[in-house]
């Protein structure tokens, strides 16, 4: 397990994936292994999340921004899961 991380950087790494896997023109495979990266590092850092005390106010609003975030991801997610890879590659293709 890691060092323990101040709750504003670990707040500022989710973001910046959470960032990362906004980007609409990565493949499936590029998506998931950012998933499974982030899945990875909020694992890593459950023990301070868990250990942490009262956050102040805005922490409390970051995180409740993450976590919408991270339920629009999953929903995300599961609609790239059912859509065959071919067919994303060119959704992704025309988006513009």
């Amino acid at each position: 397990m890691s060092d323990p991380v101040p709750i504003d950087d670990m707040l500022k790494r989710v973001e910046l994936m959470l960032d990362a896997l906004d980007v609409s023109d990565q493949s499936s495979t590029e998506f998931r292994d950012g998933c499974d990266q982030l899945e990875r590092y909020l694992n890593d850092q459950k023990a301070s999340l868990m250990a942490g005390g009262a956050l102040p106010e805005p922490h409390k609003i970051r995180v409740a921004v993450i976590m919408e975030r991270l339920a629009r991801l999953q929903k995300r997610a599961e609609t790239r899961a059912d859509i065959p890879t071919g067919l994303q590659k060119y959704i992704a293709e025309h988006l513009d």
